[in-house]
């Protein structure tokens, strides 16, 4: 199966530690990874800052936001 080219975005509601091996904070989104035909892959929970890093150069879609 070749990388995952999608990846939702999705707020963690519980306390999590990064799943980074070194980064000691705390977890605040959840990554899920699509694959080709859009279906769940992976998942891993990581701190805002290893987020925007691991989301570099895929199709983003944002599920932190509430519907008003």
């Amino acid at each position: 199966m070749s990388e995952p080219r999608e990846v939702e975005v999705w707020p963690c509601g519980y306390v999590a530690k990064c799943s980074v091996p070194w980064c000691r904070q705390r977890a605040t989104t959840i990554l899920r990874y699509l694959d080709s035909q859009g279906r769940f892959y992976r998942q891993t929970k990581v701190c805002e800052s290893h987020a925007r890093e691991l989301c570099a150069g895929m199709k983003v879609i944002d599920r932190k936001r509430r519907a008003e």
